[in-house]
């Protein structure tokens, strides 16, 4: 069977295609100022030269920043639990990851599932993300790509008091001009950089078995600050750029098979925060509808699948499912009858 997850950061956008448990493609890309036609653009790269079309994909799940922009999801997660996830179908034996992005940067704990157990994120500041590095590249004018590699040529970097985006700036010009090297900024900046995401990492528990995933884990001077602090080598896989879409197109191949006609259908999504989740035993239900009528969101509907008439959730509320419906145990503090209530069968389950 075929899965595909897309990952739409605020900076790059990524794919994966997943056949079983073999990559068969992958693709990054600039997320431009259009999510939507991103990811349409997104599928169709990813498809190229595999000989499958988008009809032959199985699951779809999408995740990133533009993760409830992708028209032709099933479903999403958050970035958080996908590069969970992801890194764990390199290395089971990771236990903390420093996910790096373009915008912000996070400290997550999980467990050999790749199920996240404890999560932080940086503040709003930019520093230190992917953004920032893009603009001292520019600042400098040095490829973004080579600034790891000039960092580690320097003697001795020089302090920064400071990796707010715009004094960072200032502070990095004003070094230029008294005639400071570039290594030399680069590789103050990367142990500022390397300081912030070890006050990070502090917050969680910082375990053996350490992983950088995001593009940033692409920078060799970083990673060597970052692993000096730690006192570990961080587990890096082939392109750590890719672990949320990878982890997107596990959690499609899970729920793929979760999926199961006759068996029990799956809406809603998983984050760092919990699962939110409805689900209805196929097998179970009778066809009555009386849970469209008794749901005060209105979120079900009837259809027919497999030659029976059962009970959904209406699409246009699945990837707004935790907004829409407060849980049965909420729902029964406020209304008079739940969709279980009236379930005589018990085909509905709520996983909040």
């Amino acid at each position: 069977m075929i899965y595909a997850g897309i990952d739409i950061g605020s900076r790059a956008a990524k794919a994966v295609l997943l056949q079983d448990d073999t990559i068969v493609s992958s693709v990054i890309r600039d997320t431009g100022a259009e999510s939507v036609k991103t990811s349409q653009a997104l599928l169709k790269e990813l498809l190229v030269g595999t000989g499958i079309e988008a009809g032959e994909i199985d699951y779809t799940v999408a995740t990133g920043y533009g993760r409830v922009l992708v028209p032709y999801a099933d479903e999403n997660v958050s970035e958080i639990s996908a590069h969970a996830k992801g890194i764990n179908w390199y290395f089971p034996q990771v236990r903390t990851i420093l996910d790096m992005g373009g915008q912000d940067c996070k400290a997550i704990n999980c467990d050999g599932e790749g199920n996240v157990t404890n999560f932080v994120m940086n503040d709003k500041c930019a520093g230190g993300t992917g953004r920032f590095l893009e603009m001292i590249a520019e600042v400098l004018n040095i490829p973004l790509e080579e600034i790891g590699s000039v960092s580690l040529s320097s003697n001795g970097g020089i302090p920064f008091n400071t990796i707010c985006a715009v004094f960072a700036k200032t502070e990095a010009l004003g070094h230029l001009r008294k005639g400071v090297s570039r290594a030399d900024i680069l590789a103050g900046l990367h142990e500022a950089i390397a300081t912030r995401s070890y006050n990070l990492l502090r917050r969680v528990s910082l375990e053996p078995g350490f992983a950088i995933t995001g593009g940033i884990s692409k920078n060799s001077g970083l990673v060597a600050k970052i692993s000096q602090k730690v006192q570990m080598d961080p587990l890096l896989c082939a392109d750590p750029q890719l672990c949320g879409a990878l982890g997107a197109a596990l959690y499609a191949r899970n729920k793929s098979a979760i999926a199961t006609p006759g068996v029990k259908m799956q809406y809603g999504y998983d984050d760092g925060t919990g699962s939110y989740f409805i689900s209805i035993d196929e097998e179970l239900c009778s066809g009555c509808g009386k849970c469209v009528d008794a749901c005060p969101a209105g979120i079900f509907t009837m259809s027919r699948r497999n030659g029976r008439i059962v009970a959904e959730v209406k699409e246009e509320a699945r990837k707004r499912l935790p907004i829409l419906c407060p849980g049965v145990g909420n729902c029964r503090k406020l209304n008079s009858i739940t969709c279980q209530a009236v379930c005589g069968e018990n085909a509905i389950e709520h996983s909040w």
